[in-house]
């Protein structure tokens, strides 16, 4: 299963989601991410994702309360 982070450096926040949540865009292929907007970003597994998360530079980090990922 693919995990995707989404890190949304203007509110300081990470947050991880599985592959079908709804609120992971359809449009994430080939989209582009600066260092102060953020991005999503796919990962293999989960240790992958959590990891990522853990170097994103923020101070909250979240699980997606609607995938309960």
């Amino acid at each position: 299963m693919t995990y995707w982070i989404h890190i949304a450096r203007s509110i300081d926040r990470v947050t991880l989601h599985k592959d079908r949540c709804a609120e992971v865009p359809s449009s994430t292929i080939g989209s582009s991410s600066d260092f102060w907007e953020g991005g999503w970003f796919d990962y293999p597994d989960k240790e992958r994702a959590l990891a990522a998360m853990e170097q994103a530079g923020t101070t909250d980090q979240r699980l997606c309360a609607l995938c309960k990922a």
